[in-house]
This record gives C-alpha cells, sequence and structure tokens, in this order.
C-alpha cells in the first residue's frame, strides 16, 4: 500500500511524500510522485502521526453499560486516536492483579478497534507482586478512590522503592488528609479539592521521587504551580552516547477539559461539570497554556459516566475522540504550532511511556496515521460520538478543521467517521522494558549526574 499527500508530517515539518506501508508498517519515504497512480492520494489534507491516549477509563468489565472496550475505543479510533492505555481504576476487582489485569487483555483483544496497552494499578497489598512483576507502567493514587487503590504514605513508599526507577509511575497527585479536612468545611467541589491540595500532592510524590531517584509521570495536572514543581530539579534519563540528552525523568500530563474548560463553564454545564480534580479558574488555564513548552502530553483522562450518573454527582469527562480535534483546532486557530500539537498527542506519549513504534511517521514505526483536512471543519454532534456516555462538555463547539480518516498499522480503519474495522482488529502495544539505549547504574547516574537529591 502507498499513501501520499502534499502535506505528510515529516520531522516536525510539513513535506510532500508517498509514503509505502509493508505489514502494518511503514517502509520507505519517498517524492510525492513516486508510485502515484498506486498510492491513495489525500491531496492538500494533512497526514499526521496517530494520536495517543495514554489515560483512558475504558470501564469493562466492571459497566460495561457506561462503555466497553469495542464503544471507547471506537471513539478513540473515530476521534484519531490509534493507540490508548487504560487505567486499573473503576473495576471490580481493581486492575492490580495479574488474574485482573488477564481478564481486561482478554476482553479487550476480542473487542477494540483501536491498538491498547494497560496500567497496573498499585495497592497498600500488591507491592511484592509489583516487584516481581515489573510491568510496563504502574498508577499510584495519593487520593481517595473508594477503592484499594487508595494508598498510605508507607503503601505509596513501598511501590516507589520496589519498581524499576526508570519505567513510569503514574501518579494522581491530591492529598487526601487536606482532602478530607477540608471536606469538613467547604460544600463545593472545587473548594474541597482545590489548587493546594494539589500542589500537596505533587509536592509528596516529589520527595518521593528524590529520595529513591526515580522516574515519576504526573497525571492530569491543573496549574503552572504543580508543572514548576514537578519538572524543579528532575533532570533527564543517562544514556550512553553522553551527546544527546536523554528523556526527561519526569513527565507531566494536562487534560483536554483543563486546557479548554474552566469554572466559568460549571454554570453552562448545569450540575455535571464535575471532575477531578476539578476545573480551575481562567487564570489557572491561561497559565496551562502558556506552560505547555514544559508540559510532555495531554491525555483525555476518557471518564464516561451517563446523564443519570452526572446527575448525582459522578466525577468525570468523555472526551478522547474530541481530544486531538480539540488541539488541531486550536493549532488551527493559532493558541499553539502545529508540531507543538503533535508533541502533545503523539510523540510526546509514545516517547514516555516507551511505544517505540508508535508517535512518528518514519521507516519501522507502525502505519499509524491521521488524514486532516485543515480547510472544512465540524461541529461536536452527539449522533457523531461513539462514547455510550451520550453526551459531551463540548457539544455544539465548531471546531476548525476535520479528521477525514484514520489508518492503523496500514489499514483505512475510519473514513469520513465510518468505522471500517472490526471489534478484534485493536492489538496489544508493544513497549520497551526502560526508556535508555541500555541499562546503566542507574541509581549512581540519576544521583551524581543528575542531581535528584
Amino acid at each position: 500500500m502507498f499513501i501520499r499527500s502534499k502535506r505528510v508530517f515529516l520531522d516536525g515539518k510539513l513535506k510532500p511524500a508517498c509514503i509505502s506501508i509493508h505489514s502494518g508498517h511503514i517502509g520507505e519515504i519517498h517524492s510525492y510522485t513516486y508510485m502515484a497512480s498506486q498510492a491513495l492520494d489525500a491531496g492538500n489534507w494533512l497526514i499526521l502521526p496517530g494520536g495517543i491516549d495514554v489515560h483512558t477509563h475504558m470501564r469493562e468489565p466492571e459497566a460495561s453499560h457506561k462503555e466497553d472496550f469495542f464503544s471507547g475505543s471506537s471513539a478513540a479510533l473515530c476521534g484519531g486516536v490509534t493507540s490508548y492505555l487504560d487505567m486499573p481504576c473503576y473495576n471490580s476487582p481493581v486492575t492490580a492483579t495479574v488474574g485482573a489485569l488477564t481478564e481486561k487483555e482478554r476482553l479487550a483483544a476480542a473487542k477494540s478497534v483501536a491498538d491498547f496497552g494497560f496500567h497496573l494499578g498499585a495497592t497498600n497489598e500488591n507491592g511484592d507482586l509489583i516487584r516481581r512483576l515489573q510491568p510496563p507502567s504502574v498508577k499510584a493514587f495519593l487520593s481517595d478512590t473508594h477503592s484499594p487503590l487508595s494508598l498510605t504514605a508507607s503503601g505509596f513508599e513501598r511501590t516507589c522503592s520496589g519498581y524499576d526507577m526508570f519505567k513510569p509511575l503514574c501518579v494522581h497527585c491530591e492529598d487526601r488528609g487536606m482532602t478530607e479536612k477540608r471536606a469538613a468545611k467547604f460544600d463545593k467541589h472545587e473548594e474541597i479539592r482545590n489548587t493546594e491540595v494539589a500542589v500537596s500532592g505533587v509536592k509528596v510524590a516529589v520527595a518521593m521521587a528524590k529520595k529513591y531517584h526515580r522516574r515519576m509521570h504526573f497525571c492530569h495536572l491543573t496549574t503552572p504551580a504543580e508543572i514548576k514543581l514537578a519538572k524543579a530539579g528532575a533532570g533527564f534519563m543517562p544514556t550512553f552516547d553522553k551527546k544527546k540528552k536523554g528523556q526527561p525523568m519526569h513527565t507531566v500530563e494536562i487534560t483536554p477539559h483543563h486546557l479548554f474548560l474552566s469554572t466559568a463553564d460549571l454554570e453552562r454545564l448545569k450540575g455535571w461539570g464535575k471532575c477531578n480534580p476539578p476545573l480551575r479558574e481562567r487564570k489557572e488555564v491561561a497559565g496551562l497554556w502558556r506552560m505547555l513548552k514544559h508540559i510532555d502530553m495531554v491525555a483525555s483522562d476518557h471518564a464516561p459516566h451517563l446523564p443519570a450518573d452526572k446527575e448525582t454527582g459522578a466525577p468525570g469527562f468523555p472526551g478522547t475522540q474530541t481530544m486531538v480535534p480539540l488541539l488541531l483546532h486550536a493549532a488551527l486557530g493559532g493558541k499553539l504550532k502545529l508540531e507543538e500539537a503533535v508533541r502533545l498527542f503523539s510523540t510526546g506519549p509514545a516517547s514516555a511511556f516507551t511505544m517505540q513504534t508508535k508517535g512518528r511517521i518514519a521507516p519501522g514505526y507502525d502505519a499509524d496515521f491521521i488524514v486532516f483536512n485543515p480547510q472544512d471543519h465540524w461541529t461536536v454532534n452527539l449522533n457523531d460520538l461513539r462514547s455510550k456516555a451520550g453526551w459531551s462538555p463540548y457539544e455544539g463547539w465548531r471546531l476548525r478543521g476535520k479528521i477525514m480518516g484514520v489508518v492503523l498499522r496500514g489499514e483505512q480503519a475510519v473514513w469520513d467517521n465510518e468505522l471500517l474495522v472490526r471489534a478484534g482488529f485493536g492489538k496489544t502495544i508493544q513497549r520497551a522494558p526502560m526508556i535508555g539505549t541500555e541499562r546503566l547504574d542507574l541509581r549512581k547516574h540519576a544521583k551524581e549526574r543528575y542531581s535528584l537529591q
């Protein structure tokens, strides 16, 4: 198969090119006129790397009436997300055992239309399992989740000390003790889980990272203060080539709703604007836009709840289908550069979560593409959204540009919002054991070269 366009995103620039695809991978990058009669021609439409969403809650198996791996992955794929990682929470049982993880893998293999992977959940009891299993990524909660995933200080320390120091330990940074104290004084959700609660949680995680010279991935940060704390003094991972800077030691993720919504939207959302962490004031949102160069990725925190659930206060927004379109809309509107948008929804997450064949249009990478028409537009319409949630905080928004098609591993998976692949087309994402080129004396290098003490 060949696909060509006058504007292919190659090494941060749009260039005319023809891409050859072999067994789901990119072969060679040719001139635009190469094999012209046999190529799928996108003309002036952009060909971009497939989106990667590292923070989703697909709800299966415990609440498949809200979402399952087919509906959730269909939403992702139609929104340009070709690969996603699913969180361990809100499951019964939580994904904190080999059995629960295996069951999720079985369900996703049978139903998902996009490529998939999982984070293992950390509990106060499974520290020995994490030490033995060393999964590609682990999720740790410093806040109350009303489940075994709520870590005590000692449980968090066991996880930090026993898990590979250069694998991403994903942390939900809200200080549980402070939240409980504020709940006795305040009624509003955004006052109980205010910015002080978030900053305190980041401080706890940073202190533990310094103590064990380890890497952290900070989930859904909402303010510049949190980002500055998370990044300060973290340094970069070591490589044998001292001329090249390694990957960031700590990585930071923000969500589309914290970037595009604020407390000013709460009245419009009529009680459905609750999420964890809460929406912030406009000044904090403006600060996030100014901090984009320090942010490694945008992830949706896709949390589908039915309207009845939102009426009773369930926190979270569906968002995996609108994540990439919102960023591209902002790029066309001049809020950020196209290369920055691609970094945030593709290159950044692929690098941070060691997806070695994802996130770039280059020989040897998976042939995952978004075909995007910047001259068109679309309005967020519930009839076009694939999630079972049946609502969106962006309903009625008119967005610049339109995703015309999505290619996954060389196959036309979506065209004009029509799903062209069947359940089970998605495959497990292959993640490398670590980010460095070779394993070093990691503690020595982290301590002496990268100033983590």
